[in-house]
C-alpha cells in the first residue's frame, strides 16, 4: 500500500522550486540529500519509478562521496531505492537495500521507533513476493507491535501494515482473518486520512478483493466502488492506481461468468500498465496471465497459450524461475498446452510445477 501522508500528492510550488533549484545548480554537498529524498519519494508516488531511481542513485551518490551512508539521511537513501526496486518486482535488490536501512534506524533510533516499523512492513512485503509468507509474516506483525504502542504513530503507518499484512493473508487463503484485518485498515486510513482519502481507497480495494475471494461478490463490488471514485477523483486515467481498481473488477466480471466484461476490463488495465511501468514489470506478467485465462475460459486456445506464453516469461524474470506465484501460471499454461496437444510441452511445466511443490514443502518442515 502507498503511503502518501509523509508527502502529499500535491507537493508545494515552494517546495519543487526548492527542488529544481537544487537539481539545476548540479548541488552534490549535503545539504542537498533532503531535497533529493524528498523529490524521488514524489517520484515513487506518481509511479514514475525511472525518475525516482534516477534521483535516488544521485543521492546515493553523494552519500558514498561523502561518507554518510550510516547517517540517517544515508538511511533515508537505502530506503528509497529498497521501495523502488520493490515497486518494479526486484525483491534481491529491495531486500538489500531496504535490510541496510532497517539496520541504520535500528540503531540511531531504537529497535520500537515507528520509522523502524514502516521499513519492517516493507522488508515484509519484499519476503512476500518470494512467497517466503512465514518470514513475512513475523516482520509484519513486530511492526504491528510497535505501531500499536508508540505514541507518535498517528501518521497512517498502522493502516499502511494492516492493510499489507492482510492482503498477504488472503493471498495465502486465511480469508476470515484476512477480512477483519482489512476492516481495520480501512477504519484507521479513514480515522487519519478521511473517508475520500487515496489510502483509504486503497484499503478498501485490499478489502473488496478478500471479499471477492469470499464469494461474497455483492459486498465486494459495493466496496470497490467506493474505492473507484475516490481513486478517479484523485489520480489520472493512466495512473497504475487505476489499474488495480480495474483489474479487481474484471476478476468480479470473470467470478460471475461475464467473460467479455473481464476482458475488456484487463486489456484496459493492460493498456495502462504497460504505458506508465516497465516492460517487464510484475504486474504485466499477472495481467496477462489473467488476460490469458479468460481467454481459456472463451476456448480461445492459440490467444491463451500465447498470453501465457509472455506472461510466464515476464514472471520468471521477475520472481525467478522457482518462486511458488509462478505455480498458478505454470499449471494452467499446461493445461491449454494439454488441450492444444502439444503433450511435451505440458509435461515439462508440470515437472517444474512438481518441483516448485516439493521444494516449498521441505522449506516449511525446517
Amino acid at each position: 500500500m502507498k503511503r502518501v501522508s509523509k508527502l502529499s500528492r500535491n507537493v508545494s510550488v515552494a517546495f519543487l522550486a526548492l527542488a529544481v533549484c537544487a537539481l539545476a545548480a548540479g548541488a552534490e554537498e549535503p545539504e542537498a540529500l533532503p531535497v533529493l529524498n524528498h523529490l524521488a519519494l514524489v517520484y515513487r508516488e506518481e509511479a514514475d519509478y525511472g525518475k525516482a531511481r534516477q534521483i535516488a542513485e544521485r543521492a546515493l551518490g553523494i552519500v558514498e562521496a561523502q561518507e554518510l551512508t550510516e547517517t540517517a539521511e544515508g538511511g533515508n537513501v537505502f530506503a528509497n531505492l529498497g521501495g523502488i526496486a520493490e515497486m518494479q518486482g526486484e525483491t534481491a535488490a529491495a531486500k538489500k537495500w531496504l535490510g541496510r536501512a532497517l539496520e541504520i534506524r535500528e540503531r540511531l533510533l531504537g529497535p520500537a521507533h515507528p520509522q523502524v516499523a514502516e521499513l519492517l512492513s516493507d522488508l515484509a512485503l519484499a519476503y512476500s513476493m518470494e512467497g517466503r509468507f512465514d518470514t513475512a509474516r513475523g516482520l509484519y506483525r513486530r511492526a504491528v507491535s510497535i505501531l500499536e504502542t508508540a505514541p507518535e504513530a498517528k501518521n497512517g503507518a498502522l493502516a499502511a501494515v494492516l492493510n499489507n499484512l492482510g492482503k498477504m493473508e488472503g493471498q495465502e487463503g486465511h480469508l476470515k482473518e484476512a477480512e477483519a484485518i482489512l476492516r481495520r485498515s480501512v477504519r484507521e486510513s479513514a480515522r487519519v486520512f478521511g473517508e475520500r482519502h487515496p489510502n483509504t481507497a486503497a484499503a478498501l480495494g485490499s478489502l473488496a478483493e478478500v471479499l471477492r475471494l469470499r464469494r461474497s461478490y455483492h459486498a465486494a463490488a459495493v466496496v470497490l466502488h467506493r474505492a473507484e471514485e475516490i481513486d478517479a477523483a484523485s489520480f489520472g486515467a493512466d495512473h497504475p492506481r487505476m489499474a488495480r481498481d480495474l483489474s479487481l473488477e474484471a476478476a468480479l466480471a470473470f467470478d460471475r461468468k461475464k467473460y467479455a466484461d473481464a476482458e475488456a476490463a484487463f486489456e484496459r488495465t493492460l493498456g495502462i500498465l504497460e504505458r506508465s511501468l516497465p516492460a517487464g514489470h510484475r504486474e504485466i506478467g499477472r495481467t496477462q496471465a489473467n488476460l490469458a485465462l479468460v481467454y481459456w475460459r472463451q476456448k480461445r486456445l492459440a490467444e491463451a497459450e500465447e498470453a501465457y506464453g509472455r506472461a510466464l516469461g515476464i514472471l520468471e524474470q521477475t520472481v525467478g524461475m522457482d518462486n511458488p506465484e509462478l505455480l498458478p501460471v505454470m499449471e494452467q499454461y499446461a493445461g491449454v498446452l494439454r488441450a492444444r496437444q502439444d503433450f511435451a510441452r505440458a509435461a515439462g511445466l508440470d515437472a517444474r510445477v512438481m518441483k516448485i511443490r516439493v521444494e516449498r514443502t521441505l522449506r516449511r518442515a525446517v
